[in-house]
């Protein structure tokens, strides 16, 4: 059999890829235990679990803020569909994990979405879903990145004061005093300081 056959048959397998972001990372190895950039060919039976316990969890994080089992991630598949699916469920008893806008608590459990941001303690993970062919095994593809997801995303992210097409920044202020907070029409003054 030669290469380009053998390559042919092969399944493609469903990518779990997870962005991992905390604010210390570049201080400490945090993540040094994770096979980073590089896909870890995983048994879709068998649950992807992140924590603290190198010995009860595939991937451990280095971090004694993190629960000994934090998470775990379980591959399924939906009925009448052959694509793999992924539910996450919160192991920790002290920590709660915020999954997109909802909190789940000690073994509470949702479904992925197709790209979901996740985060508990100071942890912000960027979690989406490469579908494949394969319905026994997918892989996981753990990456660094050097700012918070949320904020690429623009969640939690503070809103800044208007500003005029002049570039300055208005104030709503009448002879000293405050003005109405209704919106001006374009045909009004507006006092720049």
């Amino acid at each position: 059999m030669t290469d380009n056959s053998k390559l042919e048959t092969e399944e493609l397998l469903t990518c779990l890829h997870i962005l991992l972001f905390n604010p210390n990372q570049a201080s400490r190895p945090l993540f040094h235990n994770l096979p980073l950039n590089q896909p870890y060919k995983m048994d879709a039976e068998d649950p992807l679990r992140l924590g603290r316990d190198g010995q009860t969890c595939i991937f451990a994080l280095n971090d004694t803020s993190v629960s000994r089992k934090q998470l775990s991630i379980q591959a399924f598949k939906k009925s009448g569909s052959p694509l793999l699916s992924f539910m996450i469920q919160n192991m920790s008893q002290k920590v709660k994990l915020m999954v997109g806008g909802s909190e789940l608590r000690y073994l509470e459990r949702a479904e992925l979405d197709d790209k979901v941001l996740c985060r508990f303690g100071r942890y912000e993970l960027l979690i989406w879903q490469e579908p494949g062919d394969s319905e026994n095994k997918f892989e996981v593809l753990f990456e660094t990145c050097n700012a918070p997801p949320s904020q690429e995303l623009g969640i939690d992210v503070p809103c800044k004061p208007p500003v005029m097409d002049t570039g300055m920044p208005w104030r709503n202020f009448e002879n000293g005093a405050p003005a109405s907070q209704e919106p001006l029409e374009s045909d009004e003054t507006v006092v720049l300081v």
